[in-house]
């Protein structure tokens, strides 16, 4: 063989020898091509638990009370991004930064798109006047409200009355959109009377929106703070009386006010929605001479016994239009526009001062127990047919029933 031929079988031989060296190497270094290293690992796992943890601190009620908790998934994100990017040798920047922003924006965003911002659109006074319903509507929320409860407070005159977790759903649409309802127990909260200077202000806290109210003050006007009575005489004439009179008392109408305190004289102000008992008693002295049966007044209705139409018909309606309620008896008067008790049916009708009395009462919460009362005073008298002027007649010729201020002499 000559020198050429030996030569070329040795450059053949090496050259083969480094293609089995170059394989050797290759299969002695399985982790770049068949496994993920262990950084990569430790980035994904990372990044998986931040995504968790994101998805928990993004809820609207974590959010409103922890609100620094969400810095934790951001760091962790931050700490996966990097070892994934220096694991591929940190190539392709931009796409895995893309990739992160989108994990770590998920969870807000889906809950952005599940929950929206509250309104308090209406509060509506239950038949019974026990309760209270809010409409909380919602707007904003794309695919729906995934809230279960709500954090409902409610002030009387500036003070905390009621504070209450309440379950709560956004789970009824009309023509209008979505909304939820929240019924109150009026009694559970109930201070005194509304009004523009003590008014009741609900609060609704529903994951990260929140909303107030101010109450209407006729639905919270619960409590009776004036009283007033009064009675008028019924007049006959001519045959209608005894002992030939030219005028005589037939009788009296009772009637009171239970309510708002009002300026001066001026009656008491109507309490539509006020629950109270009224006992009423005409006096001669110290001795009940009309003793009308008690009434009890609920939402706007007063009953009491009516003894078969001795007292009217035993009710009546109150509050609407004011707190005037006549205490009737059994004889109608054209004249008067009411029904009257006769004389006859009194226990005692002599004539001098007689006072009627009137007294309410509420129990609690609408009052401490306490009673406001009232008194107004009235002459029963003969007068006329005097022989001179000024001097007593002996043979009166008219009845009078006056009202006075009081009964002393």
């Amino acid at each position: 063989m000559s020198n050429g031929g030996l030569l070329q079988k040795a450059i053949e031989q090496q050259s083969h020898d480094e293609d089995v060296a170059v394989v050797v190497a290759d299969v002695a270094e399985p982790g770049r091509t068949g496994m993920i290293s262990g950084p990569m690992k430790q980035g994904a796992g990372l990044g998986i638990v931040a995504l968790v943890i994101s998805w928990i601190v993004s809820s609207p009620s974590i959010q409103s009370d922890y609100s620094f908790a969400g810095i934790f998934p951001i760091l962790m994100f931050a700490g996966s991004f990097y070892l994934v990017w220096n694991a591929i040798g940190r190539k392709q920047t931009a796409a895995i930064a893309v990739v992160y922003i989108l994990l770590a924006a998920s969870p807000y965003v889906a809950m952005s798109l599940s929950s929206g911002e509250i309104t308090i659109t209406e509060s509506e006074l239950s038949e019974d006047a026990t309760e209270l319903t809010l409409t909380i509507r919602e707007s904003g929320a794309l695919f729906g409200s995934s809230v279960d409860s709500a954090d409902v407070s409610i002030s009387y005159d500036g003070d905390s009355v009621f504070d209450s977790t309440i379950s709560f759903s956004i789970d009824r649409e009309d023509g209008y959109g979505t909304y939820g309802e929240i019924t109150l127990s009026i009694a559970e909260w109930y201070q005194g009377n509304a009004a523009d200077n003590a008014a009741y202000v609900v609060s609704v806290d529903v994951g990260s929106s929140s909303d107030s109210m101010q109450l209407q003050s006729n639905h919270l006007q619960r409590t009776v703070d004036d009283v007033k009575s009064a009675t008028a005489g019924a007049m006959g004439m001519g045959s209608e009386c005894s002992d030939s009179k030219d005028s005589c008392i037939l009788g009296v109408a009772l009637k009171s006010w239970s309510g708002l305190d009002a300026m001066g004289d001026n009656p008491p102000g109507g309490l539509p929605h006020a629950d109270y008992t009224v006992s009423a008693t005409l006096y001669y002295g110290s001795t009940e001479a009309i003793s009308f049966p008690p009434v009890t007044v609920v939402n706007g209705v007063a009953e009491w016994d009516s003894n078969n139409g001795e007292y009217g018909g035993g009710s009546a309606f109150v509050g609407d239009e004011g707190s005037e309620l006549p205490m009737p008896g059994s004889v109608d008067s054209f004249e008067m526009n009411t029904k009257y008790i006769p004389i006859e049916d009194w226990a005692v009708s002599d004539y001098g001062c007689y006072h009627f009395t009137v007294e309410t009462t509420q129990t609690s919460p609408w009052s401490d127990g306490s009673v406001v009362s009232y008194t107004s005073y009235y002459e029963y008298t003969e007068e006329g047919g005097e022989s001179n002027p000024g001097e007593p007649s002996d043979n009166p010729t008219n009845e009078a029933w006056t009202s006075v201020s009081s009964c002393d002499t």
